[in-house]
């Protein structure tokens, strides 16, 4: 018998998975729920320090228990592609999901379909927008939705997934179980307190078996349009302040009071020190005549860029008893790094699926409808955070990350971080220094060798993606975003920002 099979034999009586290195490495298996909120700048949490109007005490709490990582970053500056590289592990530009209006690939192995195999049980909450595909012209009003698509068959066992007042829905928030699900639902009130109900729900699901693990993903709209004055919080904001800025503000004061919520009921289940928590924003706020109240200062740039306002986000992680509390982690780190942590605790590290013709949700029914599950299309792209955060393991999780956009891409080798806009001159920023990235910050003329060598990576990593290449040309709506925000030259006879605090902020 060879030592591998022996290795193999031993994990299967132990309940280990086995290291990349080929020793037997006992699973955690901790539950694992992720937080996703909707165009929420990276300045509006308490703990940021950026705004005093900002009061998030649950969430300042959860990041006391944990680690902040200063500089979180998601795959892409928009809903869609950021929400499909955190639930795959995987850029979202190796399967053809560049942009909102793109929906997810049936065939793209899920977060949730990979910890199946580890016995996960999995659900969803909220904002889904995987299965949204705009029309040939783009028009919002001709967008559609397409079933076959839908959590449910993308890993979900169970899920109550839409985004204001109406969801499909496998339970009622009652945890009464649909026998005809997917069923269409509405609900009245703030739909952040909804969102919250049905993840408290799931948890209730879980207190008769709590040996079994499960991921559930929040994924609160929310500071997101349509805002909303949601009581108490509106009340609680300065009365000075712009309308919208109250709302956001109040809005993200209901997801606050959510994770306390889902906190305390985590303690009450005895599951607090064995639930793993990330906090996350799906991109930065929109700015300008889109604002939604949200704030990314002092980052310039937000939704749709990919300067530091559009991809660095709110980014907390908390695991009380496993990461260390108190923590400010200042290195690069990102959204993919989610499911590479969550699969490497679970044992299944980034082991290929097995397809499962058997695989049955909650409700008794195949959640996948029959669809095969193939290996994964690409390894993951994430990194394991633990051994980083425990000190186990010495660098940085990352040396280069890299994004695409629509006409914009960009690399960064911390400090230094790159822009491609289209066909335009390149940019080359020192992240770290006070210019940050605006027109006196770029380095592009005086750091010409670091500017190549970098171009060079971005080049080799976009020539893998689907389609291949870096963008051509630059859109011009976006060309006058980075001029709005003084990233680059405003065009004759039109002004830049110069990147100043916008409306609302003190």
């Amino acid at each position: 018998m060879t030592t591998r099979l022996a290795l193999c034999l031993l994990s299967a009586l132990c309940g280990c998975s086995l290291g990349h290195d080929g020793s037997a490495a006992k699973a955690i298996r901790p539950n694992i729920l992720l937080i996703y909120t909707d165009d929420h700048g990276w300045a509006d949490l308490g703990v940021q320090g950026v705004d005093q109007d900002v009061r998030t005490p649950n969430l300042d709490r959860l990041a006391d228990d944990g680690v902040v990582f200063e500089r979180g970053y998601v795959t892409a500056p928009q809903c869609t592609p950021s929400r499909a590289g955190v639930l795959t592990g995987m850029y979202q530009n190796r399967f053809g999901v560049e942009r909102n209006g793109i929906p997810m690939p049936s065939e793209v192995v899920t977060l949730p379909e990979r910890l199946k195999q580890a016995g996960y049980v999995s659900g969803i909450s909220g904002k889904w927008h995987l299965d949204v595909e705009a029309s040939s012209n783009h028009a919002p009003r001709r967008n559609r939705f397409l079933p076959e698509l839908l959590p449910h068959r993308q890993g979900f066992d169970e899920y109550f997934t839409g985004f204001l007042q109406d969801y499909i829905a496998s339970h009622a928030l009652d945890g009464t179980p649909f026998p005809d699900a997917p069923r269409l639902v509405s609900e009245e009130g703030c739909r952040v307190v909804i969102q919250t109900e049905a993840a408290l729900s799931f948890l209730e699901r879980r207190e008769p078996n709590p040996e079994q693990p499960w991921f559930f993903y929040l994924a609160y709209t929310a500071p997101h349009f349509p805002l909303e004055s949601p009581e108490p919080w509106f009340s609680q904001t300065p009365e000075d302040l712009p309308v919208k800025r109250r709302q956001a503000l109040a809005m993200i004061g209901a997801i606050d009071d959510g994770v306390g919520r889902l906190r305390e009921k985590l303690r009450a289940m005895g599951q607090e020190q064995n639930t793993l928590i990330f906090f996350i924003g799906d991109n930065g706020a929109p700015l300008g005549a889109g604002w939604d109240g949200s704030i990314n200062w002092p980052m310039r740039g937000g939704k749709n860029m990919l300067s530091e306002g559009g991809i660095r986000v709110p980014f907390v992680a908390a695991w009380p008893g496993h990461i260390p509390a108190g923590r400010v982690y200042e290195r690069p780190v990102i959204s993919l790094d989610v499911a590479a942590t969550a699969l490497a605790l679970s044992g299944m590290g980034s082991q290929p699926v097995v397809p499962d013709a058997a695989r049955t949700g909650s409700l008794g029914a195949d959640p996948t409808g029959g669809k095969p599950i193939p290996p994964a299309p690409s390894p993951l792209d994430g990194v394991n955070l633990m051994p980083f955060l425990t000190g186990e393991k010495p660098g940085v999780p990352h040396e280069t990350l890299y994004w695409r956009w629509m006409s914009q891409a960009a690399v960064q080798e911390f400090p230094w971080k790159l822009i491609a806009l289209g066909d335009r001159e390149r940019l080359l920023f020192d992240v770290t220094h006070p210019d940050g990235e605006s027109v006196s910050g770029n380095l592009i003329a005086t750091q010409p060798a670091i500017a190549a060598r970098l171009e060079a990576k971005l080049e080799g990593w976009c020539d893998t993606l689907e389609p291949p290449g870096l963008p051509a040309s630059f859109d011009r709506n976006q060309e006058k975003l980075f001029a709005e925000h003084g990233i680059i030259a405003a065009p004759a006879g039109a002004a830049g920002s110069g990147g100043s605090k916008p409306e609302g902020s003190r």
